[in-house]
């Protein structure tokens, strides 16, 4: 599967799950932050590894993105 898109509020583990056991090198899904409301996580498979993005909205309206290191 190449592209996995928006899957609502799962969780980090059912995300993490989707992508190692369907997904392929370049995978990515779109998922509602378990921890910041409003907030989405993109995370991405590269090769084993899977990593997570956090974007948000800023009062302003930009959209900004935070990596979970």
């Amino acid at each position: 599967m190449d592209l996995l898109c928006y899957h609502g509020k799962i969780s980090k583990l059912e995300g993490e799950n989707l992508l190692v056991n369907h997904g392929k090198n370049g995978s990515y899904l779109l998922r509602d932050s378990e921890t910041v409301a409003g907030a989405f996580c993109l995370c991405l498979l590269f090769g084993r590894l899977i990593y997570t993005y956090r974007i948000f909205q800023d009062r302003n309206g930009f959209y900004k993105i935070q990596v979970n290191r």
